[in-house]
């Protein structure tokens, strides 16, 4: 017998691909336009807000079969992301104590919280495992992207966003692992 699906899945399947567009179209304009610009650390933010949504998507639809470790993985992951994003408010609006709050500290926090977060999701069951490892390698992959196009786009603190793309492969994975519970039995009931 199957299992009642989530109404959600679909909802948080399809900000996971909105994500993951805008993540890729960062990514492309940092790469075609190199020299940073100021209103990309405003854009970034939407791409950056959904997969905060899908991340507590995904937590919301599994949480049934993951414990301790999701949930401190999920609030580093959201503590994270919101000191990053008051950083880039910091950029845009002169805040200079915003900035220097926001970084490490945010990236820190967004990276061992999407590590935990990731494991437990691999644990879970309830989405593929790729899902689960994207996550946990959301960060490294955007560090290594970042890197490797440091030969036309030099790496910059803010305003330059060619490694969002390893972002973008994250959330696009998890797009993928939610259509596939979608045509599964993998959801807990409710």
């Amino acid at each position: 017998m199957r299992r009642t699906v989530s109404p959600y899945v679909t909802l948080y399947a399809t900000l996971a691909v909105a994500s993951a567009a805008g993540w890729a179209a960062l990514a492309v304009e940092s790469f075609l336009t190199p020299p940073p610009r100021d209103y990309r650390d405003a854009l970034v933010l939407v791409p950056w807000t959904l997969y905060a949504v899908v991340v507590a998507g995904v937590h919301r639809i599994q949480r049934e079969r993951t414990g301790a470790l999701a949930t401190a993985g999920l609030a580093g992951t959201l503590a994270g992301m919101a000191v990053s994003a008051a950083g880039n408010l910091g950029v845009l609006l002169g805040g200079d104590a915003m900035v220097a709050i926001a970084f490490p500290v945010g990236p820190g926090l967004f990276s061992l919280g999407l590590l935990l977060f990731g494991v437990a999701t691999a644990r879970a069951g309830v989405l593929p495992r790729y899902a689960g490892v994207a996550l946990a390698l959301s960060q490294p992959m955007a560090i290594a992207i970042g890197l490797s196009l440091s030969w036309h786009v030099p790496v910059h603190p803010h305003g330059s966003y060619t490694g969002g793309l390893g972002h973008g492969i994250a959330v696009l994975a998890l797009a993928a692992g939610l259509a596939a519970t979608r045509r599964t039995d993998r959801l807990p009931s409710g």
